[in-house]
Order: C-alpha cells, then structure tokens, then sequence
C-alpha cells in the first residue's frame, strides 16, 4: 500500500527521533506544514494500516507503531525524514518581524 504525501510527511515527523514520542495534531501541523485538516486525514489512514496510533492523553497525542518507523524508513520513504524538515515543536520560535514593529 502506498502513502499519499501527508500520510508521509506526518509519519515521518512522528518518527524523527528529535521531536517527542507523542505529539498533538497541532504539533504536526507545526512540523510538517500540513493543515490540521490534511494532518487528521493522514493520521485516520495511518491508524488505519496500524501505522500510528493515538494515546489516551487530554489532547490526544499520536505515535509511530514499530511497523510505522519500518515504513518510514524504507527506500522508498526515507527521504521524507530529511525533506519538509522543521524545528521540533515544542521548541520556541521567533516571532518573525516582531522587532521591526516595536518603536525605536
């Protein structure tokens, strides 16, 4: 079975070993540049196949299964680990143009 682009890009970034072991949909979405729209679809699909699964947390956070960081890491995906690739999540980030807008 083949992954469709979004069913990729979010594996891969449940899978890269700098982000959590669990993250959010809006931590995907942050990771991948997908809309939370197009990251629940692919996480739908990937717990479908027993690709992902989601835990029992408040949010509800998703994980790669052991066949999952399989997939990903094939030859036929790896480059989705390298591609797209965003700051971690959870990391802060600048506020782009915050400081051209303050007063001098």
């Amino acid at each position: 079975m083949a992954l469709t682009e979004s069913e990729a890009r979010v594996l891969a970034a449940l899978a890269r070993p700098e982000f959590p072991a669990a993250l959010t949909v809006r931590q995907l979405c942050a990771a991948t540049g997908l809309t939370a729209g197009a990251a629940r679809r692919a996480l739908h699909g990937l717990s479908q196949t027993g690709l992902a699964l989601a835990t029992l947390h408040t949010p509800a956070t998703w994980q790669v299964t052991h066949r999952g960081r399989l997939t990903i890491h094939s030859a036929t995906y790896r480059d989705y680990l390298t591609r797209h690739r965003r700051p971690p999540p959870c990391a802060p980030q600048p506020r782009p143009g915050l400081s051209a807008s303050l007063p001098t």
